[in-house]
């Protein structure tokens, strides 16, 4: 059976996890968003042999996917139109379809335009650049995301695998603290969980009850996390598991202080 100062080790070991996890995560998902912004979304990285879903918006009226076209500078790259659809947050009409590039292609930047038959290119969104590159490396070292250019994995992909982390820290956080209260009652101790201010001073609740022996008009210590005596309160209302009591102390009372009983 783990001791009172186990437990706290265990648990603060396990609460800088859960926090290293959720730091990991959150810049992972920060890598990854800022792609959208240092690339536009009219560009697209490719190898030879890549078929991709591409669209964009239509700023001539259209009635059918029949009514559009493509060119492009390489007969290796084709458009096959799917759908017509509203746009995604601004609405408007736009496109659907797949990129096909051929195994065949030399890598290098092409330019492709889709347009409505006998019509313009439909706005900026309706010209792309199309990079391939030779292999997949040189594609990797070519991402502006930092996880995918050094590591060759999703950031996204980063920030849910952090997530069974974060719940099994967090959950052994919750444990342990669960398992630290009930010692702490067993000596008669326990953590302020909520501080009221009141007038002359505050009212404290902690998890020390009937069944510890604490009644109204029961007096109680209070210690900083320090281990220094702040002050005394007197409880006011109590349950068998739970007091408030009212203290007159000057010195400023936190969460987390603990509670002893005289």
């Amino acid at each position: 059976m783990m001791e009172l100062g186990q437990v706290n080790r265990w648990r603060d070991l396990a609460s800088k996890v859960a926090a290293a996890f959720c730091v990991i995560a959150l810049l992972a998902v920060v890598d990854g968003l800022l792609v959208h912004f240092r690339e536009p979304s009219t560009l697209f990285k490719v190898l030879p042999g890549t078929v991709a879903g591409i669209d964009g918006n239509l700023t001539d009226a259209a009635k059918s996917v029949d009514d559009l076209t493509y060119e492009s500078d390489s007969d290796q790259i084709k458009v096959t139109f799917e759908a017509l659809h509203a746009g995604y947050f601004l609405g408007g009409e736009m496109w659907r379809g797949r990129l096909t590039v051929s195994p065949q292609i030399a890598p290098g930047e092409y330019r492709l335009v889709v347009k409505r038959k006998q019509g313009s290119a439909s706005g900026d969104s309706g010209v792309f650049r199309v990079k391939v590159f030779p292999d997949a490396l040189s594609l990797q070292h070519s991402s502006t995301s930092l996880i995918r250019r050094n590591f060759g994995i999703s950031p996204f992909g980063v920030a849910a695998g952090c997530l069974p982390g974060i719940l099994l820290a967090f959950g052994a956080v919750y444990w342990l603290s669960g398992r630290r209260e009930k010692l702490l009652a067993a000596s008669g101790k326990a953590e302020v969980y909520r501080v009221i201010r009141a007038e002359g001073g505050y009212e404290i609740r902690f998890a020390l009850g009937t069944a510890q022996g604490i009644g109204p008009g029961a007096r109680v210590a209070i210690y900083s996390g320090e281990g220094r005596q702040v002050g005394t309160a007197t409880v006011e209302v109590s349950n068998s598991t739970d007091s408030a009591a009212l203290t007159t102390t000057d010195q400023e009372i936190k969460v987390g202080y603990l509670v002893c009983r005289n």
